[in-house]
């Protein structure tokens, strides 16, 4: 399967990149070039010829490309997160992309109490310009995939720690399960449109880890932590 990843340099990125590298004809996207990558395109989310040409004869795609900020004033957040992933799905409709898999975090949950267990169907809140993006990320991939029938799965990662790759909370997501989710997420057949946690899960039920499972076969690595 040909899967270009957008923001392939990232944190996120690189460990996707690595781990799927093997099993998967890999193209990247990002402001700067990684070296692992032979087949590789450097530009702006906000170029949309740019994304264009990086789309084009992909199978799938994976987004992770934006800032990555909650602190980020709007006008960054506009044009990365907002125009970006605007050009991302709609260049991927244009090049016949099947499925796109964005990246949204599960932090949009975060207001709600800790002693209640996160549900897909639990209204976000969020709290940044960040996370405002995430939501339009969403529904943008919601509304492609019912006009368009361009294939979505929205998946809200947690806390992702470039140097420490096992999780040690219920919010975070290890590096083991950073390719789990993803792959399960772009081959997971007979989608249309899924929300689903990107989290490593615990003993501690802080997300709803079944829906994924029934979604898109995620079966997270081992409990990491308890409450």
């Amino acid at each position: 399967m040909r899967v270009l990843i957008t923001g392939a340099s990232g944190a996120v990125g690189v460990v996707l990149v690595n781990g799927l590298r093997d099993r998967y004809s890999l193209r990247g996207f990002d402001r700067v070039p990684m070296d692992e990558l032979d087949d590789m395109f450097v530009g702006e989310l906000t170029d949309f010829g740019a994304v264009a040409r990086a789309t084009q004869d992909m199978e799938a795609v994976v987004h992770l490309a934006g800032n990555p900020l909650g602190s980020a004033p709007w006008e960054e957040i506009l044009n990365s997160n907002i125009i970006g992933t605007y050009n991302l799905f709609e260049a991927a409709r244009q090049s016949g992309v099947r499925r796109v898999v964005f990246a949204s975090r599960a932090g949009l949950l975060a207001p709600y109490p800790e002693e209640i267990t996160r549900t897909i169907d639990m209204l976000p809140r969020p709290e940044s310009y960040y996370s405002i993006s995430k939501v339009f990320g969403e529904n943008l991939g919601y509304m492609y995939a019912s006009q368009f029938g361009l294939e979505c799965v929205s998946v809200r990662i947690g806390n992702v720690r470039a140097d420490r790759p096992q999780a040690e909370h219920p919010h975070h997501l290890s590096h083991v399960d950073i390719v789990r989710v993803f792959e399960r997420a772009v081959i997971q057949p007979e989608i249309e449109y899924e929300v689903v946690f990107g989290v490593s899960g615990g003993e501690w039920p802080l997300y709803d880890m079944e829906h994924g499972r029934r979604a898109i076969g995620y079966e997270p690595e081992n409990p990491s932590a308890s409450r």
